[in-house]
């Protein structure tokens, strides 16, 4: 009796462990096959600014886009998820044209930022494009490319990407934007500018890239990770809907919410404090206050 009931053990653990190398090898086919996929894209024709002035947008918009907060302050890249993780392996790009950095025409960097493509016509890794940079008006693009390519050299090589099983899984649940040009509409006609202002419609253009993380409604949810809080509503209908102009401001500027709570580090306001101007932050304020 006993001798049936391990081998009746043994079948079924083997039948489990048989379906569960058939799922992973769907889910490893169906990853590789989104992560080679060759899209076919018309760039844009755009002439880059020159001017003192247009340098000085360009090194703001990468401040209020994140560019710095990923790839380092000297744009030379960092890790994202380094060999300890059980995601991947994933560096951010070195920017510059140092040893290990990119070498970028102007067509090579307007497919990366409108259309999260690389030099190859194949998606980017994690890069925020759909939130960061495809929906820059066509003067914010030209500032920030004109101001990313005159960054100093630097020498820095970073490791090989690498996607690990669990990465696999996550991107393959959705729970892993790992392929941004999937989600990006590769036909739409930018903006030519948006101009700067106190107000909701220039509170859209900037908080579009708070979506990454608190979802095209801006309603939050779960952490992304194990061990990351809840994402905050950023509506009416969550905490942030019932505070000031001014309780929103000073929230990112010193990380304290009006009732007195320490906002978690897991939530950038120490970076956004440093890059926004108050002006900035009460047009965002004013947009998302405007959801329901």
């Amino acid at each position: 009796m006993f001798r049936k009931v391990l081998k009746w053990l043994g079948i079924v653990l083997g039948t489990v462990l048989v379906l569960l190398l058939v799922f992973y090898a769907f889910v490893y086919f169906q990853t590789e096959s989104r992560a080679n996929k060759v899209y076919e894209v018309k760039l844009q024709t755009l002439t880059l600014p020159n001017d003192s002035a247009s340098y000085a947008l360009g090194k703001h918009i990468a401040g209020i886009r994140g560019c710095a907060e990923c790839h380092g302050a000297d744009f030379s890249g960092k890790a994202f998820f380094d060999a300890s993780t059980p995601i991947g392996i994933l560096y951010t790009s070195n920017l510059t044209t140092g040893k290990g950095g990119i070498s970028y025409t102007d067509q090579d960097w307007i497919r990366a930022l409108r259309h999260g493509l690389g030099k190859d016509n194949k998606t980017l890794w994690f890069m925020p494009a759909p939130e960061v940079s495809a929906p820059l008006s066509n003067r914010d693009m030209g500032a920030l490319i004109y101001f990313l390519k005159r960054q100093p050299p630097v020498d820095k090589t970073h490791p090989a990407k690498e996607v690990k099983p669990l990465g696999r899984f996550l991107a393959f649940t959705g729970d892993l934007p790992l392929f941004p040009a999937e989600v990006i509409d590769h036909e739409a006609q930018p903006t030519e500018n948006v101009p700067a202002a106190v107000d909701a419609v220039y509170g859209k253009y900037l908080a579009v890239t708070c979506s990454g993380c608190h979802g095209p409604s801006f309603k939050g949810g779960p952490g992304h990770g194990p061990g990351e809080p809840h994402i905050a509503d950023l509506t009416q209908t969550g905490k942030v809907g019932k505070w000031t102009s001014d309780h929103f401001v000073t929230a990112i500027r010193t990380g304290k919410t009006p009732d007195g709570r320490v906002i978690n580090d897991f939530m950038p306001w120490k970076y956004f404090a440093t890059v926004y101007t108050d002006d900035e932050l009460k047009a965002i304020y004013l947009y998302l206050h405007d959801l329901k």
